[in-house]
């Protein structure tokens, strides 16, 4: 016993000598613009003994009364040795020349350092976003991050995008990426609302590893991006101006050989019609004509001209040149001009930021106005507490042509009427329809449809937006080990807008003229009304904990969620005003059309994390997230277990060049890191009110006071799971030379099941389909990562060069019992055993070699009654280019991007063939012809190839048949495949001591460049691949509704005071 207490005395003794040996160092880091430099590593000189810096830059470490110094060090700053006499010392650390981001902002907002994370995420900065002046922020990310695909479906004023992550986790669900703005998730729509010069940066969490504490949310990944705070250094103000102009980069090609016409004669060649739509007629510039068909062709010094439309009234006529005229077509749509004007103020604590931005479309006479607003402030009220608002406004304006919105949805959109427009007509000419007889209704020389000017005029949509983001968070220090969080968000979206149809009544002139369009009938006006809203509210409240004990370091995170989701939409309207001029459902004939709609949906989520380091350099992770989904919630038989799901997640991360002493000092190696992670969650695929069956107004109904209902056709189950998503992912880091080289590379597998989809019922039922859990497919895939930066270094010139590649890739691996595909629309089929989506399309019957069978006596093809199955419509490798070159003060950067391995049906096509305009539709001189790869039946089944049968007809008779040609998809598929310079910039920033003391501090001018280039293959005669008719899942298609791809030019003036 003695001997016990005795030694308990010298270890005490010991303890006491020992502690007052050592000292206790406090400080803060930060960066060279004065903010806290997070997360680096604060090291006693010549030991192991090491601390990390707070959120706020703020460290403690207890050290030897020895000891000289400290080592600060973090990646992405050079290291830095301080000297460790006094108690406390305060760090600038510089930035160092690696591209690997020494923090990175994950899930909640939580800021860490990028080596503790074990799955894959990218860090997007504001010069790379804005250095084209982009005006959506989705066209600054294109090209830029791997396993990021951002699509632009369509160009004009909207210029709308559709973006996913890693492909698709859903069959028949969303599967675009959730967005958080300034850690508070909004909806993705709102990302065209966000002013790109606001932003800080933008961090990209690729996988629902990454996003798993945002349950449903966040099942496709997230892009989290940051905005700018108060400026620590003088007040800033930065004064910006940007002019763009869009003009048609191509249009499809076409034929410029044949007039108008829609017959042929005994010898094949077409006869002209003044009055048609349609292109099959005779052959341009044959002086000949004016002599077989003088009442419509004449020579005039010496040029031949044709006779278009009727007769005017007093026998006017309207001659034209007789020859292609191409370039028309190209000349109806306008020079898009945007300006956008840029202002904003940094002070302190406080930044605040306006914007206006003017687009005026290629589509004639469509407008968009945008003004936003933004405003950020920080206020620390002590060193433990403080908090943030953030609020952004922004209001639209638009006029745009609706003509897709009315009739059938064909006949009076402007590209429509613009197709079936002869190659000779010069349609520019016929602007003025409103006081010009021949550009009128009236007198248009088309019998059939109508002047696409007028179709500009006459249907419109104007209508107004209003968004609204703001933010509130607190934050407390409770201890050096503990920190609580509160975040407040909510956003409010509002929109209206007006559609109307302008009347048209034709003259009793042209009715009696046997115009064919005037006796169908004139066309009343029509205007439909909508209103909507819809509101976000997102309440979060955590706390993260940290202790090191030893060489460990654990770190937790314990909290709860609430998100509230309200909407309603209301539309009126009707097709028949009984005042043309007034655009108002008061004066309609007959009953109005009225819908409306309301829904409400909650979720709340408790969510964890636990995480545990050793010495900085082995790190693992564990996370759960139990979720609450109102949509899952039966009113009729609730079971809180059938809306109450769990999902965990795992990831580890070793850094080896930090674990291995060999390799701490290699100038070859500089950061070597293995990393992994799994996890699974759920993704509720699921409207609200989606467990009820519902029921609507049949026609007829209601007949004066008596209502009629009808159950709809799909029948719901009494309870629903949500599509759960395994996902397993492994990947390295590799930084070489002083991280001059960095190289990411990552697999990922997903494994989705559970699939929410719509199957055929019985009838018997009284529901002709059901809305089951039942289907699953696998997605996987392939990213890469190099930067070199710099890849050249001499002086002041500098080359930075970064590549990325995806391949992304899915498999369906079942649907349903006796089940073996699920149409999804657009084409689109998820099929087992082949991707999702897969195109089954029409096609020409073929023998079982392939070739088509044609007709033994008229050499004509004919359609296979059986739809067939085709390639994929989402693109299997995406690859991104990046360049910046900079000498002193001039800098040059340019992006490009390479997507292929899917196929695009161009819905333009059969429009074009119909029409008589299309390239293809000109081919063989429009004579008969064998149909190449053909061949004849001689016995059943027994084919032999064609070499004498001629087609009956090569021109009107063949390329505008639906039998023959247009109602053979196949004949409009085509590779996706494309290569785009998608934005070039040349940016030349004024030495700063050339403005001395008139108050600018700086200034730049830059000269803009987007999608300058597209290269196609050649089988693609018609559009941009990228272009599609939906934001939906069902991709690859494009139709008249999608304007011709443009390039963009502009120039900016900059200047900071």
């Amino acid at each position: 016993m003695r001997r016990f207490f005795t030694m308990f005395l010298m270890l005490i003794f010991s303890g006491i000598l020992a502690y007052g040996q050592t000292k206790t160092i406090s400080g803060q880091v930060r960066d060279a613009q004065g903010n806290p430099a997070k997360f680096v590593t604060v090291t006693e000189s010549g030991t192991t003994n090491a601390t990390t810096t707070d959120e706020n830059g703020n460290f403690s470490i207890r050290v030897k009364q020895s000891a000289a110094a400290l080592v600060v060090s973090g990646v992405g700053y050079e290291t830095q040795t301080v000297n460790a006499t006094g108690s406390n010392v305060s760090v600038t650390l510089k930035q160092g020349t690696t591209e690997l981001a020494a923090v990175v902002v994950t899930a909640l907002g939580v800021q860490r350092q990028a080596k503790e994370l074990g799955y894959s995420t990218a860090k997007v900065k504001a010069p790379e976003l804005t250095q084209a002046k982009v005006v959506n922020l989705a066209n600054g990310l294109t090209g830029k991050v791997s396993g990021l695909n951002i699509q632009t479906v369509n160009n004009g004023v909207f210029a709308d995008t559709r973006i996913t992550l890693r492909g698709i986790r859903s069959l028949t669900g969303n599967n675009q990426p959730m967005l958080i703005l300034d850690g508070v998730p909004i909806s993705l729509g709102l990302i065209s609302t966000i002013n790109p010069n606001d932003i800080a940066d933008v961090t990209i969490l690729k996988s629902s590893s990454a996003t798993a504490v945002y349950g449903p949310d966040g099942v496709n990944g997230a892009i989290l991006i940051t905005t700018k705070k108060g400026s620590k250094s003088n007040p800033t103000v930065t004064l910006s101006h940007t002019t763009q102009l869009e003009r048609v980069a191509f249009m499809p090609r076409f034929q410029s050989q044949f007039g108008s016409g829609s017959s042929e004669d005994q010898f094949y060649n077409g006869v002209y019609d003044p009055i048609e739509n349609q292109g099959y007629g005779p052959r341009f510039g044959d002086l000949s004509l004016a002599t077989t068909d003088p009442d419509h062709f004449r020579i005039v010094d010496g040029k031949l001209f044709s006779l278009i439309g009727r007769d005017g009234p007093g026998g006017i006529q309207e001659w034209v040149p007789y020859y292609a005229q191409p370039n028309e077509k190209k000349r109806f749509w306008n020079t898009g001009i945007t300006n956008q004007t840029d202002l904003s103020f940094a002070a302190g604590d406080f930044y605040m930021s306006f914007q206006n931005v003017d687009i005026k479309g290629v589509m004639p006479k469509d407008v968009n106005k945008r003004i936003s607003v933004h405003l950020s402030s920080q206020k620390e009220f002590n060193k433990n507490i403080r908090a943030n608002f953030n609020v952004q406004y922004t209001q639209g304006n638009y006029n745009v042509n609706a003509g897709s919105s009315f009739g059938n949805g064909r006949d009076y959109s402007p590209y429509w009427n613009l197709i079936n427009t002869p190659m000779h007509i010069p349609i520019t000419k016929y602007k003025n329809w409103q006081n010009d007889f021949f550009s009128s209704p009236d007198g248009f020389y088309n019998d059939y449809y109508y002047n696409p000017y007028w179709a500009v005029d006459n249907f419109r949509q104007r209508g107004r937006t209003d968004d609204i983001v703001g933010s509130l968070e607190f934050n407390w220090k409770i201890a050096s080990w503990m920190n609580v969080t509160y975040r407040l968000g909510a956003t409010y979206s509002g929109s209206s807008y007006k559609a109307t149809q302008g009347a048209l009544n034709y003259s009793l002139f042209a009715k009696n003229s046997g115009k064919s369009s005037a006796q169908d009938g004139d066309i009343p006006s029509a205007v439909f009304d909508n209103t909507g809203w819809s509101s976000r509210l997102n309440s979060e409240l955590f706390a993260t904990f940290r202790k090191e004990v030893g060489k460990f370091r654990f770190d937790a995170l314990l909290g709860q969620s609430f998100r509230e989701i309200n909407s309603k939409g209301q539309t009126t309207g009707s097709n028949n005003l009984g005042i043309p001029s007034v655009f108002n459902t008061s004066v309609r004939r007959g009953e109005p059309t009225a819908v409306e709609s309301n829904t409400k949906t909650r979720l709340q989520r408790f969510f964890g994390k636990v995480s545990v380091g050793y010495n900085n350099w082995a790190f693992l992770e564990f996370t759960g997230s139990n979720d609450i989904d109102s949509r899952l919630a039966n009113p009729y038989n609730y079971n809180y277990n059938d809306i109450s799901f769990f999902y965990p997640g795992l990831s580890a991360s070793v850094v080896l060049s930090e674990a291995i002493s060999s390799l701490k000092n290699s100038n070859t190696l500089s950061y070597l890191k293995l990393r992994g992670a799994v996890s699974k969650t759920g993704n509720v695929n699921l409207g609200a009110y989606s467990l009820e069956n519902t029921y609507s107004q049949v026609g007829g109904f209601p007949y004066g006071n008596l209502l009629g209902f009808s159950a709809n056709n799909t029948l719901r189950r009494t309870s629903y799971e949500p599509e759960f998503v395994q996902n397993t992912e492994a990947g390295i880091e590799i930084g070489l030379l002083k991280n001059r080289i960095n190289l990411e590379a990552t697999v990922y597998q997903q494994k989705n099941t559970n699939q929410v989809i719509t199957v055929a019922y019985s009838s018997s039922t009284g529901f002709p389909s059901a809305l089951l859990n039942a289907a699953d497919f696998t997605n996987k895939g392939f990213e890469l990562d190099l930067k070199l930066t710099p890849l050249v270094k001499l002086g002041d010139f500098n080359v930075d060069f970064k590549v990325n590649y995806t391949f992304q890739d899915n498999k369906v691996n079942g649907l349903i019992d006796g089940v073996d595909e699920l149409g999804i629309g657009n084409g689109n089929f998820a099929i087992v055993g082949y991707p999702a989506y897969t195109f089954k399309l029409t096609d020409y019957l073929r023998d079982s070699l392939g070739r088509v069978i044609v007709n033994g006596q008229t050499g004509m093809p004919s359609l296979d009654p059986v739809a067939k199955i085709f390639g994929q419509t989402l693109p299997k490798h995406i690859l991104g280019l990046n360049l910046n070159v900079s000498y002193k003060g001039l800098t040059l950067s340019a992006v490009a991007d390479y997507r292929s391995g899917n196929q695009i049906y161009h819905g333009i096509g059969p429009d074009m063939d119909f029409s008589g305009i299309s390239y293809r539709s000109g081919s063989n001189d429009r004579q008969p012809f064998i149909f190449p790869n053909s061949v004849i039946e001689t016995s059943p089944k027994v084919y032999e190839p064609n070499t004498s049968v001629y087609t009956q007809s090569g021109g009107y008779g063949f390329w505008s048949q639906g039998a023959f040609n247009t109602n053979i998809n196949s004949n409009y598929l085509t590779s996706g495949a494309f290569w785009k310079l998608r934005e070039v910039a040349l940016t030349y920033t004024f030495p700063a001591d050339m403005f001395g003391k008139k108050g600018i501090k700086g200034a730049s001018v830059t000269f803009t460049g987007r999608n300058l280039f597209t290269w196609l293959p050649a089988t693609n005669q018609w559009t941009d691949p990228e272009f599609s008719n939906t934001l939906g899942n069902a991709q690859g298609v494009n139709t008249r509704d999608n304007n011709p791809p443009t390039r963009i030019f502009g120039a900016n003036v900059t200047l900071t005071f």
